[in-house]
């Protein structure tokens, strides 16, 4: 595949995916233009996600500890983000591409962050966003950093890192709204939904030691539990985990078997169906893993029914692990909470 593809030739992509229709199907020109400038970040993102495990390891924190992912942002995503913000174009996105790091605690993440913001790069750190210490308002939690890679076209790379705890809450986030057919981290979905997310939030931010979320300060740790409970019961949280997430099935237990040697997965969530699909393809064969990737987005690319996205992991076997939403894999979460109901947090 060319490579060549100029910011112009982005930013009229941009235009055009703001203005897309649901049922409307994405033009093959845009795609092929849309993957080479996907596939124009591959070597940032390889370079980022060797330096995030190199620096892990530095820190005494053993491999089967944390796990690196990379990600190329889906179509839908991409659409949902220039809608939101109608002056924000394609060809200055900073998480077209990212790299997420899950460490066990958050002192490691802090740990890592000191160490990104001191080490000389190539590449120039032009954001670093907090929302550790200055939760978003729905109760997001983690720490965002933004690079802006030396090559032409220029690219932005963003970095994720969190805690276990963190993690844990954001694809709880995501698997709810699958759930529920709709986007919580938009401001979509029931006020009930989104105050147990908030207060699940600050609950996970004091076992953490960090702040709670700036409506919450007023609650004692007690008041926080009581609140907390209370949603917990009165939606049944516990209960439609289990009940919902029970009757999804996947490809991966076989897939695994043979795809150890594979680098990237491109995993599929049919909620139509209840079926999680995995592809895995080889390092060499990240045009090809594109292309299959496009297929499917250029006829699903706005559904609520199909969830699509390519990564790329250092270790293929820490899938599941690293995105339980696209396997509706709550035990952690729900085990969380029943120690959260039972007092014992």
């Amino acid at each position: 595949m060319n490579n060549i593809i100029t910011r112009s030739q982005i930013k009229n992509i941009g235009k055009s995916l703001r203005s897309i229709k649901t049922d409307q199907q994405l033009e093959s020109s845009s795609l092929v233009l849309l993957n080479k400038w996907r596939e124009h970040h591959d070597a940032t993102l390889k370079y980022y996600g060797k330096l995030l495990k190199s620096e892990a390891i530095k820190l005494g924190i053993k491999p089967s500890q944390f796990t690196v992912t990379q990600r190329i942002k889906r179509i839908h995503s991409i659409i949902l983000k220039l809608r939101r913000f109608p002056l924000m174009q394609l060809s200055t996105m900073d998480d077209v591409a990212g790299v997420r790091i899950v460490l066990p605690e958050n002192s490691e993440v802090s740990h890592l962050v000191n160490v990104l913001k001191e080490k000389k790069s190539k590449h120039e750190l032009i954001k670093l966003s907090n929302y550790t210490d200055h939760p978003k308002d729905d109760g997001y939690r983690s720490i965002h950093l933004v690079y802006r890679a030396n090559k032409s076209p220029s690219i932005q790379i963003e970095i994720q890192l969190r805690s276990l705890l963190q993690h844990y809450w954001a694809t709880g986030v995501e698997v709810f709204g699958t759930l529920e057919k709709t986007s919580f981290k938009t401001g979509e979905g029931s006020e009930d939904w989104r105050i147990f997310f908030k207060l699940l939030s600050s609950r996970f931010a004091i076992k953490e030691g960090t702040p709670v979320l700036e409506e919450h300060e007023k609650y004692s740790i007690s008041q926080l539990n009581t609140s907390l409970v209370a949603m917990i019961r009165k939606l049944n949280i516990i209960e439609q985990l289990s009940a919902y997430t029970s009757i999804y099935t996947s490809n991966w237990r076989e897939k695994r078997a043979i795809g150890r040697s594979g680098k990237y997965a491109l995993i599929t969530l049919d909620t139509n169906t209840n079926r999680t699909s995995v592809e895995v393809y080889p390092e060499s064969q990240l045009s090809k893993a594109l292309s299959k990737y496009s297929s499917i987005e250029k006829t699903h690319h706005s559904s609520n029914a199909i969830n699509i996205v390519l990564v790329n992991l250092d270790n293929i076997n820490n899938l599941e692990r690293a995105y339980p939403n696209y396997f509706m894999d709550t035990k952690v979460l729900s085990n969380y909470l029943s120690k959260i109901v039972l007092g014992k947090f």
